[in-house]
């Protein structure tokens, strides 16, 4: 497949990745605090943590591919760890959008999501799940 075709599909399905990813914790989130068994950070973090497994497992075998074997190794404590770096730096970017230069924070989440989602993206195909070599030569 040539090579702008398949960026092209990699980003399309790393997309609806994202919105199901934002579905499954929104319901889990609002299903833990209306539970009223968990505070809302608990909820924020199980939500989150739910999230990024989701999103590992379907990057891993329907967006990237990255190998021919499912497993939750090396990569997946990469992919978590860019999650984690994104979260803080969306965290951080909203933060001086909303105390420093006065953004409403629903309108600064909204301008700020088409860069959080592009760095994502970047992060998963160039690091996180980036095809082992032997899968390359395969192409």
């Amino acid at each position: 497949m040539p090579l702008d075709r398949k960026l092209g599909e990699q980003a399309t399905k790393f997309t609806i990745v994202g919105m199901a990813n934002f579905v499954l914790t929104f319901v889990v989130f609002t299903g833990l605090l209306q539970s009223g068994a968990t505070s809302y950070l608990v909820a924020l973090a199980s939500a989150w943590i739910i999230g990024v497994i989701f999103s590992y497992v379907l990057n891993f075998v329907w967006v990237f591919k990255a190998e021919t074997t499912f497993s939750f190794n090396v990569r997946f404590a990469k992919f978590f760890l860019s999650g984690m770096v994104s979260v803080t730096i969306n965290a951080l970017a909203l933060r001086y959008f909303v105390e420093v230069l006065e953004f409403d924070p629903f309108h600064a989440q909204l301008l700020l999501m088409p860069l959080i989602v592009v760095g994502n993206f970047l992060a998963a195909k160039y690091w996180s799940m980036r095809a082992s070599r032997l899968s390359q030569i395969d192409e």
